[in-house]
This record gives structure tokens, C-alpha cells and sequence, in this order.
């Protein structure tokens, strides 16, 4: 009876930890969402945080700093969104950090869209679209560790993109 009864825990335990594993990713539909990316050399790159604190306007530089170094590592040219319109801001790169910070509690959704001119048109206008967009969630803490994660999490989405990107060159 015991040995059943270890088998049994053994197997529940085997199933549990293949239910948390990470699903397995399918290339083809990553190449559809990076080919829309094709010819991109450079990017106006923006960086949004849902609260205006004046930790997170050094939060934001820090980001875009980090994005900066990984276009450059990748030889796409950052540019700088500040004083231009949205017509001419593209294709725009920006990082969206949603905070939801409380009692205790410390998260936030980091989001990574691509906006570029796209070839619909919208009432006889040629309309901007997000042609590509990512996010993770990062937890922490204290505002220390949720800074630190966002960060980490930025990098991360921006390297997959760029490694995207050099998969389609």
C-alpha cells in the first residue's frame, strides 16, 4: 500500500511540474511577427511609466540608456523621439512600464510595441499601426527590486526583438 501510495505522489508530482513548466514556442509564428520588422536599420525609441514619480523619470533614463546599448550592440541606430511628431517617430520603439504598486505588493507589466507606417488605409488616410508588441511581468519586494526587475525585463524583451530582427537579415 505504501509503495502505491508513493508511486502515486511521484507521478502527481511528475505531472505538476511538467503543468509549470514553460510552453514550448513555435518558430513559425515568431518569424510572422518579426517579418512585419524587415528592413528596420534604426528606431525612435520612447520610454512610459503609468505614475510620474521622480524615481521612475530616473527609472525611464535608465532604460532607455539599456535599450540604447543593445540597438547599438545589434548595429541599429537609436534615435530620439523628443520635440517630433508621431508621423515622423517612426518606427517608434517604446517601453510601457504599468506600475501597480500598494500595500505589500509590487508589480508591473513592462510592454514593448513597435509602431510603424502601415499600408491600410483608414477613411482615404494612411493610418500608424503597432506592427509588434511583447510584455512581461516583473514582481519585487521593496521599489528597489521591482526597479531592478523591470529593468531586467526590458532588456529581455528588447533583446528578443533585435534577435528577431538579425533572424530575418
Amino acid at each position: 500500500m505504501r509503495s502505491l501510495a508513493l508511486a502515486l505522489l511521484a507521478t502527481l508530482a511528475a505531472v505538476s511540474g511538467l503543468a509549470q513548466a514553460d510552453p514550448l514556442r513555435s518558430t513559425g509564428g515568431d518569424e510572422k511577427a518579426f517579418a512585419k520588422l524587415r528592413g528596420i536599420t534604426f528606431f525612435f525609441i520612447d520610454v512610459t511609466t503609468s505614475e510620474s514619480r521622480p524615481e521612475d523619470a530616473d527609472l525611464r533614463g535608465e532604460i532607455r540608456d539599456a535599450m540604447e546599448l543593445e540597438m547599438r550592440r545589434a548595429n541599429i541606430v537609436p534615435r530620439s523621439v523628443d520635440g517630433l511628431t508621431p508621423e515622423a517617430t517612426t518606427p517608434l520603439l517604446t517601453i510601457e512600464v504599468r506600475l501597480d504598486r500598494g500595500l505589500g505588493r509590487y508589480n508591473a507589466d513592462v510592454i514593448l510595441a513597435v509602431r510603424d507606417n502601415a499600408t491600410i488605409t483608414r477613411n482615404k488616410e494612411a493610418v500608424l499601426a503597432q506592427s509588434y508588441s511583447q510584455s512581461k511581468r516583473a514582481m519585487g519586494t521593496s521599489d528597489t527590486t521591482l526597479n531592478r526587475e523591470v529593468k531586467a525585463r526590458s532588456r529581455e524583451l528588447v533583446q528578443e526583438l533585435l534577435a528577431g530582427i538579425k533572424t530575418l537579415k
